[in-house]
C-alpha cells in the first residue's frame, strides 16, 4: 500500500533542496498522523490559555480535558488496534489482485463494525469511568471515542491514496479546527473542549472519508453490494488473528507504562473521577514522543519507497521465474534497504536528540515545565528513539509476513514494559523512565537479530518451505 511513497519519490527526483524539504515535510506529517498532531494541538491550546488568555480556561479544566482526550485516544487505539492490521492486510491483498472495487464496500462494512462495537464499549467505559459527570459529558465522551476510532480506520486507507497533498490538508484542517473551536468555547470549559475535539476529529474523518470515496470505485459488474464484510468471510482467506492480536498488544504496550504510573499511589493522582494522571511522568514522556517526528519522516519514506521497491522486485523475480543471480541481487537490495533505513533513522534522530538535549532547558522554560523533569525527559527521549527503531523492525516483519514473530515481540513489549516500569517506580525517582527505555533497548536489539536471520534465510524459506 505504498501509494503515497511512490508519489513522494517523484518529488525527490527533482533533485533540489526544495524538493527534499517538501518530500520529508510531507513524510513527517503523514507519518505522524492523528496521534502526534493531536498532542501538538493539546499543547498549543494549553500554551495559548497561559500566554494569551490568562483569564481563560482554568489550568485544572485544561488538565481534565487533556486527560479525558488522552484516555479516549488510548482506549480507541487499543480497540481499533484489533482491526487495523487485519484490515490493512485484507485491503493490500485486494489491491494486489486489482480488485479495487472491493475496497470501499469493505471499508464501509468495517466502519459499521467499528461504530457499532465502539459505541457499546465506549458507553460502558464512560459510565464506569465518570461516576459523577453529567449525561451530556458521558454522551460527548462516547461520541469522541467513536469518532477517534473512525479516524484510526480511515487513516489506514489514507496511506494508500496518491492524493497525499489533500490528505495533509485534511489533517491540518481537522486539527486547526480543534484549536479555533477551543478558543470560541473557552467559557464552556471542559464541555467546550470536548466538543472542540469532537468537531475537529469529525471534520478530519469526513474529509478522509470523502477522499476514499473519490479514489476508490464502489460498483461495477463484479460487485453489486454497497456494504460488504468480506474480511470476516472464509471466501477471502481466514481472518488474520495473529495480526489482530499483535496490533492490539502493541497499542496496549505503548500505554501500559503510562497507566502504571497513573495508578501508582506513589506518583499518580486522580484528575476526574476514575481517570488518573502522573504529573511527574506524563509531561516528559509526551514531549519526548513529539521529538520522533524527524525519525518518523525518514522511516516512512525509506519503508514506502526503498524497501517497498526492493521487496516488489524480489518477489516479482520469483513469480516471473527470474534467474538465481537476479533473485539474490534483489534480496541483497532488500537487505541494503533495511540497513539504510535503520541507519538513517537512528542517525537523523540521534542528531536531532543532541540538539534537543542542548536546548532542553530553554524548551522547558518556554513550556513552563519544572526543570526537575529534565533527567526523566532525557531518558524518555532515548527510549522513544529506541521505540522508533523497534517499530521499524516490526514494520519489516509485517512486510515479510512474519506474523508469529511480530506477535511474540508485541506480547513481550507488554510484559517487559509492565514489569520493568513497576520495578522502576519501586526503586525511586532516579529510575523513573528507565523501565520503558530498557524494555525498548532489549526489544530493539533482539528484533534486529531476528530480522537479520529472516532476511538471510528468505530465499531458502521462500522456495523450500512453501
Amino acid at each position: 500500500m505504498a501509494g503515497i511513497g511512490f508519489e513522494l519519490n517523484k518529488i525527490l527526483k527533482e533533485r533540489s533542496i526544495s524538493a527534499v524539504i517538501k518530500t520529508f515535510g510531507y513524510s513527517a506529517i503523514l507519518s505522524s498522523g492523528p496521534w502526534v498532531i493531536s498532542m501538538i494541538i493539546i499543547l498549543a491550546i494549553g500554551l495559548s490559555n497561559v500566554y494569551f488568555f490568562q483569564d481563560g480556561t482554568p489550568k485544572e479544566t485544561m488538565l481534565q480535558a487533556s486527560v479525558t482526550y488522552v484516555s479516549a485516544l488510548a482506549l480507541s487505539s487499543v480497540f481499533t488496534g484489533f482491526f487495523q492490521l487485519p484490515f490493512t492486510r485484507f485491503i493490500a491483498d485486494r489491491i494486489y489482485e486489482g480488485r479495487f472495487y472491493l475496497v470501499l464496500p469493505n471499508f464501509l462494512g468495517m466502519l459499521l463494525v467499528t461504530i457499532g462495537t465502539g459505541f457499546f464499549i465506549a458507553l460502558v467505559l464512560a459510565m464506569f469511568l465518570f461516576e459523577t459527570q453529567s449525561n451530556l459529558f458521558i454522551l460527548l465522551y462516547t461520541a469522541l471515542f467513536v469518532v477517534l476510532s473512525c479516524v484510526w480506520m480511515a487513516n489506514i486507507l489514507a496511506a494508500s491514496l496518491k492524493l497525499y497533498k489533500h490528505v495533509i490538508i485534511f489533517y491540518l484542517l481537522g486539527y486547526i479546527t480543534i484549536y479555533i473551536s477551543s478558543m470560541f468555547l473557552k467559557e464552556q470549559e471542559l464541555i467546550g473542549l470536548l466538543i472542540s475535539f469532537i468537531i475537529g476529529n469529525s471534520i478530519l474523518f469526513i474529509l478522509l472519508f470523502l477522499g476514499i470515496i473519490y479514489y476508490y470505485p464502489s460498483f461495477n459488474k463484479n460487485n453489486k453490494k454497497f456494504i460488504r464484510f468480506d474480511m470476516f468471510k472464509q471466501n477471502y482467506g481466514k481472518f488474520y488473528w495473529k495480526l489482530a492480536w499483535s496490533g492490539m498488544l502493541y497499542n496496549i504496550a505503548i500505554w501500559i507504562d503510562k497507566v502504571i504510573f497513573w495508578f501508582s499511589p506513589l506518583v499518580g493522582y486522580m484528575v476526574i473521577d476514575k481517570l488518573h494522571a502522573s504529573m511527574v511522568y506524563d509531561f516528559p514522556i509526551f514531549l519526548a514522543y513529539l521529538s520522533i517526528i524527524p525519525g518518523m519522516a525518514i522511516f516512512f519514506f525509506r519503508l514506502e519507497v526503498d524497501f517497498a521497491k526492493s521487496y516488489e522486485y524480489f518477489y516479482r523475480a520469483i513469480n516471473k521465474h527470474g534467474t538465481l543471480r537476479q533473485i539474490k541481487r534483489h534480496k541483497q537490495g532488500m537487505i541494503d534497504a533495511v540497513k539504510r533505513s535503520i541507519h538513517e533513522v537512528l542517525f537523523v534522530q540521534g542528531i536531532f536528540n543532541i540538539f534537543l538535549f542542548l536546548g532542553a532547558e530553554q524548551l522547558f522554560e518556554l513550556l513552563l515545565l519544572p526543570k526537575l523533569y529534565l533527567p526523566l525527559f532525557y531518558v524518555d527521549v532515548i527510549g522513544v528513539q529506541l521505540q522508533l527503531g523497534f517499530m521499524s523492525i516490526l514494520a519489516f516483519l509485517y512486510y515479510l509476513d512474519r506474523q508469529k514473530e511480530a506477535l511474540y515481540y508485541t506480547l513481550f513489549f507488554v510484559l517487559i514494559n509492565a514489569v520493568l516500569t513497576w520495578i522502576s517506580i519501586q526503586l525511586g525517582p532516579y529510575f523513573y523512565g528507565y523501565g520503558y527505555s530498557i524494555t525498548l533497548l532489549i526489544l530493539f536489539v533482539s528484533s534486529i537479530l531476528t530480522l537479520n536471520r529472516i532476511l538471510q534465510e528468505l530465499d531458502y524459506e521462500t522456495f523450500m518451505l512453501q
